[in-house]
């Protein structure tokens, strides 16, 4: 399952986020797509892929203290028309 992962953190933090960032790797059982860094705020955007829910608790987990994360499943609108029939 695909999810888009919204991550926001302090002001003040870029340097501290940027050097976890060069130095993360993605758990077993998740792939990164793709990401965007917000060139305007403090906020990137991540698609991943899943195999299981735990993968999103353990790339998450350390970011806790830095910022705030959303994450939501998403789908390609052209998969989801043809689910519906449209």
């Amino acid at each position: 399952m695909q999810f888009m992962n919204i991550f926001t953190w302090e002001p003040g933090r870029t340097g501290e986020v940027m050097e976890m960032r060069a130095a993360e790797k993605a758990p077993d059982g998740m792939v990164v797509i793709n990401e965007w860094l917000d060139l305007g705020s403090n906020t990137v955007f991540r698609l991943v892929e899943v195999e299981d829910s735990a993968a999103l608790l353990k790339a998450g987990y350390p970011w806790g203290d830095l910022g705030y994360t959303e994450m939501h499943p998403v789908m390609e609108a052209k998969e989801a028309l043809k689910h519906l029939g449209r």
